[in-house]
């Protein structure tokens, strides 16, 4: 059973391995994969929305503009840590009484169907 295991898993890397193949096995697996990177990107902009809102409590001020991505560089050394499993650059809406920290999904887009928002209350 274990051979077997192995055999897969190396057949698998295999047909990764040939860019011909790659965008077959990745359009297989979409259905799983995607809302397994959809659930990782909700926990990552939660925790950040909570990293921002303590921010605010600290400093009085919301890291906006251009200040989101220095924040978001000095708060998180590595750029995996603020970016979405797609590779877009995770944004940060002041909204009232809370923040929405966006990623604009597998497609990359702002506004369609696959937009991932977590919200995070301010505390005033």
């Amino acid at each position: 059973m274990n051979r077997l295991i192995l055999l897969i898993l190396l057949g698998l890397c295999v047909w990764y391995y040939f860019p011909e193949t790659r965008s077959v096995l990745r359009d297989a697996a979409a259905p799983v994969l995607v809302p397994i990177a959809t659930w990782s990107a909700a926990e990552e902009m939660s925790q950040i929305g909570r990293n921002v809102v303590e921010h605010e409590r600290l400093t009085g001020e919301l890291p906006v503009g251009a200040a989101w991505l220095e924040w978001l560089d000095f708060r998180y050394a590595a750029e995996d840590f603020w970016t979405d499993p797609w590779g877009s650059v995770y944004q940060l809406e002041a909204r009232g009484d809370s923040v929405a920290i966006i990623s604009f999904g597998p497609d990359r887009v702002r506004g369609t169907d696959d937009d991932v928002e977590a919200l995070t209350r301010r505390g005033r």
